[in-house]
């Protein structure tokens, strides 16, 4: 056994490994592979018990690394045969001219191990190569030995902890490793590619391909290249490959186009493309061929699937009418008839890859989507968003729910809790911003708002009098208690006059048949309480304590001095050390009671948000200050302030003009396009 140290530093080593792509370090070492002319190339993914990647085997059927080449292939960075050889052994097309192809194994494993079998000068041999990341400069070449073993190569890498490796088991990596290798198993069909059980088979999965032929200048010489384009049926990233006139991708770069709806491969073939690699990272910086023949391609690939658009639309189309699952029959007999087919054509056709597979569901779903298109077209656009980006799962729990409610009590509760979540937002801003809060009318704007919104006072309340005088606070009170409440005595204050309440809220407790008032004192945001203040919600309190007609022992009183701010004073005395905060007075008399607090517009909507915080982490909405004084302006528009308000678009009204409803298609479509550009 011989050690053969590479000669370059660490950290460079550690970057050509580029740890963080273990996709493409298989990538790598199938072409690897297939430049060695294997046949078949198994890549091979053991997984521990918790499911996670535990090692990775590359083997292949190729000529292997005879025992003299095994020193040179591993003791330097470059120098690779293959940068002078114009093709494999077997007159392949070669992938790999850098001599670097080997150090990307580290991204798969601590521990490697290369065990070849080659034709060796005298015959057959097997060689062991090992290395650990470790040291990764250091490579142990054991002592070849003759065997009978076929020829080929088998990559070992194991002992590396990261979740990074998991994305060799996902989905993605084997549509990316099918991109990768399509042009050359089309060019081969009798090698094979094994990946993690199943072959890699893109004729099962092209949608259609086509070639086309690209003309560019080349430092003032016309140069001609080959554009490959497939359409996969399988989600696919959409890259851009550099590849040689073979069609063996050199490099790889982003399409940098919108084509919403598609998913694709696109393959630019030159002939001279090897002698620019890595050119395609100066981009529009440089003038050379690269950039000219990415600006060509580019362009063809916007003005192809511009074209492709208006085919697959048809295409979708023919098929629906083919299987009897298109909802209109014969031709359109007048113009209107004639325009509602095109806007419904161009939205089905825009979200068909997101319909349901069994054919009922897709002839329902279509029908559904016609009776939108007529007669409630402004409403299309974000139903069809939201119900085909659901995932499996919410599809799964939005079943289950039906099956317990209706899909109208759903609506019609997640509808209460956004409302809800936006007034919160609204209240916030009108008691909070300093500009704002200077606005706002207490009486005529912020008190009518409330008397809609009680239920941030507390859930069990429900509104018995707003803005009225303590003799109808005792008309309601008694009402409410079952009593007689014709003539009712006048209620004074102590100084003789009548008290005008904002809000009073009743609720009835199970327990003894007992009854609870809430009266809440509202202050304008711009108003700070004083003693003043305070003296005034006391002698409310303060009334209902001496007049013998309020007192029931089944009946507890609670005021509420509601503020923004407060002075020295009051803030003092809402913070007694006997009391809950924000008490100042806590009276019992003949076994009833009365409470009298001082809130604070903060305290209000804290509790309010405590109530909503479940639902609003699950609910997904934060409202902004733009959507809160919209929930104003439609929901409280009579009181909402005006200063505040502006006047904004208003919600569209069912049965809207249906040439509108192609913003429809262009909304998916750009959405589409950004996620996939």
């Amino acid at each position: 056994m011989r050690r053969v140290h590479l000669e370059a530093a660490e950290d460079h080593v550690e970057r050509l490994a580029k740890e963080h792509d273990p996709v493409g370090a298989v990538k790598e070492l199938v072409w690897n592979a297939l430049d060695a002319d294997a046949r078949h190339v198994t890549v091979t993914i053991e997984r521990s018990a918790t499911e996670a990647v535990e090692k990775v085997i590359v083997a292949d059927d190729g000529g292997g690394i005879t025992p003299e080449g095994c020193g040179t292939a591993f003791e330097r960075i470059g120098g690779s045969w293959k940068k002078a050889a114009r093709a494999s052994l077997a007159g392949r097309p070669l992938h790999g001219r850098a001599g670097q192809g080997r150090l990307r194994a580290f991204a798969l494993g601590a521990s490697i191990r290369w065990t070849t079998v080659a034709e060796g000068i005298d015959g057959r041999r097997k060689t062991v190569i090992a290395a650990h990341s470790a040291s990764r400069n250091d490579f142990q070449i054991g002592d070849s030995v003759a065997t009978m073993e076929n020829a080929g190569t088998v990559v070992e890498a194991w002992g590396r902890q990261s979740n990074v490796l998991n994305r060799l088991i996902a989905e993605k990596a084997r549509s990316q490793i099918t991109t990768e290798f399509a042009p050359y198993l089309a060019m081969y069909p009798e090698v094979r590619i094994e990946f993690d059980g199943a072959a890699i088979d893109p004729k099962a999965v092209i949608q259609k391909e086509s070639e086309h032929a690209l003309t560019f200048e080349n430092s003032g010489v016309s140069e001609t290249a080959t554009l490959r384009i497939i359409e996969w049926d399988m989600r696919v990233d959409r890259e851009l490959h550099l590849c040689d006139a073979a069609g063996v991708t050199v490099d790889i770069t982003e399409m940098r186009i919108q084509a919403p709806g598609f998913d694709f491969t696109a393959y630019v073939q030159w002939g001279k493309m090897a002698e620019h690699r890595g050119e395609f990272l100066l981009g529009e910086a440089s003038d050379g061929p690269i950039s000219a023949l990415l600006s060509v391609t580019r362009e063809y690939l916007r003005d192809y699937f511009r074209l492709r658009t208006v085919e697959r639309r048809q295409e979708v189309v023919d098929r629906w009418k083919v299987a009897g699952l298109y909802p209109y029959e014969g031709d359109a007999k007048t113009e209107a008839e004639k325009v509602e087919r095109e806007t419904f054509d161009m939205v089905a056709a825009t979200i068909h890859r997101h319909m349901p597979r069994p054919v009922k569901h897709q002839k329902a779903t279509l029908a559904l989507l016609r009776e939108s298109v007529k007669y409630q077209p402004g409403h299309v656009n974000r139903i069809l968003d939201e119900v085909f980006r659901l995932s499996l799962d919410d599809k799964s729990e939005l079943d289950r729910l039906l099956n317990r409610t209706s899909l109208s009590s759903i609506i019609k509760a997640s509808s209460s809790v956004a409302d809800r979540l936006d007034f919160l937002a609204a209240l916030s801003h009108m008691v909070f911003d300093p500009e704002a809060r200077k606005l706002v009318k207490e009486r005529t704007e912020l008190h009518k708002i409330l008397e809609n919104e009680t239920w941030v006072f507390g859930e069990h309340y429900q509104l018995l009098v707003s803005d009225r005088s303590l003799n109808q606070v005792l008309e309601r009170h008694l009402a409410a208690m079952g009593r007689d409440s014709m003539s009712p005595a006048p209620v004074y204050r102590e100084d003789g006059s009548v008290g005008i309440v904002d809000l009073m809220l009743s609720r009835a407790r199970r327990e003894h048949d007992r009854m609870q008032h809430l009266v809440v004192e509202l202050k304008a945001p711009k108003v700070k309480v004083t003693d003043k203040e305070l003296a005034q919600i006391k002698s409310y309190a303060h009334a209902v304590i001496r007049d013998p007609q309020f007192s029931d022992v089944r009946v507890e009183w609670d005021f509420w001095l509601v503020t923004s701010e407060m002075n020295d004073l009051v803030r003092i005395e809402s913070r007694q050390k006997d009391k809950p905060r924000g008490c100042v007075w806590d009276i019992s008399e003949d076994g009833y009671s009365v409470r009298v607090w001082v809130k604070t517009w903060s305290d209000l909507i804290d509790e309010s948000k405590g109530r909503l915080q479940y639902f609003k982490e699950h609910f997904d909405h934060d409202p902004s200050v733009e959507q809160a004084m919209d929930y104003l302006r439609h929901a409280h528009a009579q009181y909402a302030p005006d200063a505040l308000v502006l006047p904004g678009p208003r919600p569209a009204s069912e049965g809207g003009e249906l040439p509108a409803l192609r913003d429809i298609a262009a909304a998916e479509l750009s959405r589409e396009g950004e996620e996939s550009a």
